[in-house]
């Protein structure tokens, strides 16, 4: 059986961060959990990154020290890989004709993403409009504990 990766959204880590749900921190500290234990290959980018640090900053005011030390709690996650391999022009493409963020049409233009290698883990349903892989970390979780057991 093949491996499954996972391409983690912005939204991951900020439930992660800002702890606003209670559901979500949860379900998002499990999922991370798996990665740290390299239970689960995940990547992330650095335009993930930077919507963190602008979510952060803008919309819930933190500090740019707070906004740093996330970054840094993100980067050094142990087993987190990094992947910048978007296709810029499929990405403003896949922008243009969708009502999604340019970010969002940035990642789903990843060629694993097109090609359904790599799943994206996100709580934002605009990525189901464009017909790639998307769960949220309550599913990953799930459908883990199925192969387990």
């Amino acid at each position: 059986m093949k491996e499954c990766n996972y391409f983690i959204d912005t939204n991951i880590f900020l439930r992660t961060l800002v702890n606003d749900n209670e559901r979500f921190f949860n379900e998002c500290v499990g999922f991370l959990e798996l990665v740290k234990d390299g239970k689960i290959k995940a990547q992330t980018s650095c335009l993930v990154l930077s919507e963190v640090s602008w979510t952060l900053s803008s919309f819930y005011n933190s500090g740019k020290d707070k906004v740093v030390e996330s970054l840094y709690s993100i980067i050094n996650l142990k087993n987190l890989k990094f992947s910048e391999k978007f296709n810029s022009n499929f990405g403003v493409q896949i922008y243009e004709k969708n009502n999604i963020k340019l970010t969002d049409a940035f990642i789903a233009s990843h060629p694993k993403i097109q090609s359904k290698e790599m799943i994206v883990v996100s709580y934002d349903k605009d990525f189901d409009k464009l017909g790639i892989k998307r769960q949220e970390p309550a599913e990953v979780l799930l459908s883990l504990r199925k192969k387990i057991s």
